[in-house]
């Protein structure tokens, strides 16, 4: 991907059912754009699901102390950090700035154990540790996740859970241990906040721990910020706000502006530093969105896993603007030849030949971009793979005459064999499959083309960089 296309998405979906498709669709697009980055071992991302509130017994008090020196004589803690590379904790811990905690709940002979916790910029980290005869990794099964245990915040109700990153439980001497990050998605939490995080099983075993993990922010320093940078159409623009700067995090808060017809584009921001290195690669989330006078206005928040080197001088922001368009619908009640267009790009598809072969309808074309050289083959491979056949009266609209994708996924018909012909000419031939051969009629089906998959891998549209001062 270029940026995290997916958190975005989520964050803005109402009806899950085609916005959902509809994101994995341009997911899948973005990834041909980028390597596979590394990943940190152990991690898993996630997004927090919902589960049952029950009332849970807390098994014992709270120790709540700054860690300051105590760190070190707790090399339990230390080694979660260390061993999990856990980036954000291990700077933190560096800086003596993560906080100690010893609060235990028990249920069905297992003990939990939440052992320290911080909170920097919008991320609240937490370690803990599992004891008891009943867990052991080996034992889940079936009966429990990956990382061995499950959980939720607050009440359990999905809306409210957080996105975050957890490791799986790994064996120690002193029993077994893990580390979660959450991501707060709200625009502002007090400074000293309780986290409710209740677990529902471990290793297998069903029960209930319940713990109010307290959590002091680290007092960041804030610059703030008033500058605006348009797309030379002068329908784009980014505005920045502030720039919070934590002890391992950097959070900028932003806003962008995009026309009503592009309200599907991507406006997103990489930070450099003053020697032109790249900080890191962000967590982004919508904060809200407004719509008014033919205009999407979006304010976002982007948090960089990393602080702000204290010799830097300046920062540069990079304004990205991916612009993209919902799949073009076209009836194949025509004569062959003839070219579907895109509506917002310089692309079209010219149909060239349609057959049909017992239960299997057969569709050759030449796929036209505006300059065959910037796009990859592979790209315009996976392009030709999502054109889809669907029954024309499956094909929604909204009110203002948009398409509706959340009716009209689920009614295509997607290749089962997409082959390229010649190379240098982009020809391809789909097959698609039939189900009652006998009163199919060719007429009463339309192509859905998704061009919106070579714009995302067409070259960005240039904006002017924002520079700011830290000093």
């Amino acid at each position: 991907m270029k940026k995290e296309h997916f958190d975005r998405k989520i964050s803005e979906i109402d009806v899950p059912k085609g916005e959902v498709f509809n994101a994995i669709d341009k997911g899948i697009n973005r990834g041909i754009k980028e390597k596979t980055r590394s990943k940190k071992s152990g991690f898993k991302m996630f997004g927090l699901v919902s589960s049952v509130a029950a009332s849970l017994f807390l098994a014992s008090g709270l120790v709540f102390a700054p860690v300051s020196n105590v760190l070190a004589s707790v090399p339990l803690i230390g080694s979660v950090y260390a061993n999990f590379s856990l980036e954000i904790g291990s700077q933190l811990m560096k800086s003596e700035l993560i906080t100690k905690i010893n609060q235990k709940a028990s249920s069905n002979g297992v003990d939990i154990t939440v052992t320290s916790a911080y909170y920097d910029g919008n991320v609240i980290g937490i370690t803990f540790k599992v004891e008891g005869d009943k867990v052991s990794l080996s034992e889940i099964g079936d009966q429990g996740p990956e990382t061995g245990y499950r959980f939720h915040l607050f009440d359990g109700k999905e809306k409210k859970q957080w996105p975050g990153t957890m490791t799986g439980l790994r064996k120690t001497a002193d029993g077994y241990v893990a580390a979660m990050e959450f991501y707060n998605q709200l625009s502002d939490l007090p400074n000293d906040f309780t986290l409710p995080l209740t677990f529902t099983s471990i290793t297998g075993v069903n029960g209930e721990w319940q713990f109010d993990v307290p959590v002091k922010q680290i007092p960041p320093t804030v610059i703030q910020v008033d500058d605006t940078k348009v797309s030379s159409e002068g329908e784009y623009a980014v505005e920045v706000e502030s720039i919070s700067k934590g002890k391992a995090t950097t959070l900028i808060s932003y806003s962008t502006k995009l026309p009503l017809i592009g309200k599907e584009d991507y406006l997103s921001i990489d930070v450099f530093d003053s020697a032109g290195s790249r900080l890191g690669r962000g967590s982004g989330n919508v904060l809200s969105i407004d719509e008014k006078s033919g205009t999407i206005k979006k304010e976002l928040r982007l948090l960089l896993p990393n602080e702000i080197d204290t010799d830097t001088e300046f920062i540069t922001i990079k304004p990205i603007l991916e612009k993209y368009e919902k799949p073009t619908v076209a009836a194949l009640a025509q004569s062959v030849p003839f070219s579907i267009e895109s509506e917002r790009f310089n692309y079209n598809i010219e149909i060239r030949n349609i057959e049909q072969e017992g239960n299997e309808f057969i569709l050759e074309y030449v796929v036209d971009t505006e300059n065959n050289s910037t796009i990859k083959n592979d790209v315009v491979q996976n392009f030709a793979d999502f054109i889809m056949l669907t029954k024309s009266e499956d094909v929604h609209y909204k009110e203002n005459g948009e398409l509706d994708m959340n009716n009209t996924i689920g009614h295509q018909i997607r290749s089962v064999d997409v082959k390229r012909l010649k190379d240098d000419k982009r020809l391809f031939r789909s097959v698609y499959r039939v189900k009652n051969i006998d009163t199919f009629d060719i007429d009463n089906y339309s192509l859905m083309v998704p061009f919106g998959t070579l714009s995302l891998n067409s070259k960005n549209t240039e904006m002017k960089p924002i520079k700011i001062d830290l000093k």
